[in-house]
């Protein structure tokens, strides 16, 4: 009698564990589906004719795609200027924000020095704070060093945006290499600069890469103080070109659509190329923070 409810406890314990993961892989499938769904209707709206894109009920696929929409944002806009000036100031600010932060990390990590904590801390609530905060005052201050409407106004805002993150994130990485690697490098006739860049760098790879991403996608989307302190064509960027689609009464849906996907090349090409780093990266810095 024992034994046989002790099966059929333990055969019950093996129907609602398989419940279970049944249950978990569908929610998990519905979060998928809820988190594609835009951007597969983005791109097959880039790809409908006008007329189609204002029938009701709508309709999910087309019965004839056009690529006029894509012809029209690269060769009839601002796009491909925007482009260049977006990939310009994402990649210089990337390279400003690296080296900044390698070397304010490396300090961090290596050395105590009296406010090191108050430091750690202004980072952290540099961090915190909304971009919207920092609107004002820094329109002053750029007005009255003629910076508005240049590309050094929206490279330095995105250096100051970026830094609190990847200082914390290097600062991580680094404490989790022990001090001892870079000593042997100074015992070995390094000085402390290039012991950080040969022997340090190459084992915060991962670090590294992750920084890298997360500055540059930061740049790349950054609207607010795009919108704000730059207004002529030449300086504007792809978050700010999408603009052009909206009339005062009218929005070209098609168009816009199809610039969206546009900005979004890079962005895939970006995580298909680096998934691997940007994970491992993540991962690491989460245990050794």
């Amino acid at each position: 009698m024992l034994r046989e409810r002790q099966k059929y406890l333990y055969g019950n314990k093996g129907v609602v564990k398989f419940l279970g993961n049944i249950c978990a892989y569908v929610f998990l499938v519905i979060c998928i589906a809820a988190a594609l769904f835009p951007a597969i209707w983005m791109v097959l709206s880039s790809v409908k004719p006008t007329s189609e894109l204002f029938i009701s009920p709508p309709r999910f696929f087309t019965e004839l795609p056009t690529f006029s929409n894509f012809s029209r944002v690269l060769f009839e806009t601002s796009i491909p200027r925007s482009f260049i000036n977006s990939f310009f100031i994402a990649v210089i600010t990337t390279g400003a924000t690296l080296i900044i932060s390698l070397l304010a990390g490396y300090g961090f990590s290596r050395f105590e020095f009296k406010g090191n904590k108050t430091l750690s801390a202004s980072l952290l609530f540099g961090q915190m704070m909304p971009a919207i905060v920092l609107l004002l005052p820094l329109y002053k201050i750029y007005s009255r060093l003629n910076l508005i409407d240049t590309y050094q106004v929206n490279i330095i805002s995105n250096i100051a945006l970026n830094i609190p993150m990847a200082v914390m994130t290097l600062t991580a990485f680094l404490s989790g290499v022990p001090k001892e690697l870079d000593e042997a490098g100074l015992i070995d006739g390094c000085n402390r600069l290039s012991a950080l860049f040969q022997i340090l760098v190459p084992v915060i790879t991962p670090g590294i890469v992750t920084v890298c991403i997360y500055t540059f996608l930061n740049t790349w989307e950054e609207f607010i103080f795009a919108f704000n302190f730059t207004n002529s064509v030449k300086y504007k960027t792809l978050s700010i070109a999408l603009k052009e689609f909206k009339g005062q009464f009218v929005i070209d849906w098609g168009g816009m659509m199809s610039a969206a996907v546009v900005i979004s090349v890079p962005v895939l090409l970006i995580f298909l190329l680096c998934n691997k780093y940007f994970i491992k990266g993540i991962t690491s810095g989460a245990v050794k923070g």
